[in-house]
């Protein structure tokens, strides 16, 4: 991560950005609603001890394509998001860039870097206009000393990621469709709905998040569709038979 008030790099296809913008401390820290507050790993801490972690947070604001950091950075803390989207990618050797995850509302980023002490290698985008709290490398090594359960939370929350990363690796070499089915069936129900599912991200963000072209997962939907295991409705997905779709995942 580049230091408080260098400048970030310009995003794909856009201009550099200038200086890093920062927001009233009051605009993230509203006792009612904090980043803290929303974190896992920050979980087991009282209201008052996460209002007390709340104070150590800096504000960070990047907008729609500014650069949290770039391969080979090294980032200087734990990023926290409090509003907007972060993509991570990472780069081929061909040049191209594969989505790796999407950090939304009390997801982190750079633990890893903070635990292991080596240099970024993905790249943090901002899909949106993003909120972030940024917690330096001695604040976060503070707050480990003097709460011990945010070191469990931070290894369990690494070793999801590792977990999913693997589960996807394994899927890797399955059909397109496949994997699109995977995906569905991994997405939350919009409330009040039993089968209906919403892509948190446009369709070529999806594709390459399950290692494909977005034409493969244009025609991977369309034969999921023409089977009737999905209904497409705009950025809506309906699971109109999730009991075949996990079969379908099964049988890879």
């Amino acid at each position: 991560m580049r230091s408080e008030g260098s400048a970030a790099p310009a995003g794909p296809g856009g201009a550099e950005s200038g200086a890093m913008r920062t927001l009233p401390l009051r605009e993230i820290r509203r006792d009612e609603d904090n980043c803290v507050a929303r974190v896992p790993i920050f979980a087991g801490l009282t209201p008052d001890q996460q209002q007390a972690v709340a104070r150590l947070a800096r504000p960070r604001l990047l907008q729609r394509g500014e650069l949290l950091y770039a391969d080979g950075d090294e980032p200087a803390g734990m990023s926290v998001v409090h509003t907007g989207q972060v993509a991570l990618t990472r780069g081929s050797p061909q040049g191209r860039r594969r989505l790796i995850r999407v950090s939304g509302p009390g997801q982190t980023i750079g633990e890893q870097s903070f635990l292991t002490g080596a240099r970024a290698t993905d790249q943090a985008e901002a899909l949106t206009d993003t909120r972030m709290c940024v917690f330096t490398h001695a604040a976060l090594a503070g707050l480990m000393h003097e709460h011990p359960s945010i070191v469990l939370q931070m290894l369990r929350s690494v070793s999801e990621r590792m977990a999913e990363a693997e589960r996807r690796l394994a899927l890797s070499s399955v059909d397109v469709d496949v994997r699109l089915a995977d995906y569905l069936l991994d997405l939350p129900l919009e409330r009040g709905s039993s089968s209906t599912v919403r892509l948190p991200l446009a369709k070529k963000d999806v594709a390459s998040l399950i290692g494909t072209t977005p034409e493969s997962f244009s025609r991977a939907l369309t034969r999921l569709k023409d089977q009737g295991l999905v209904r497409v409705q705009a950025d809506r997905v309906v699971l109109l038979d999730p009991d075949r779709l996990d079969a379908l995942v099964a049988q890879a």
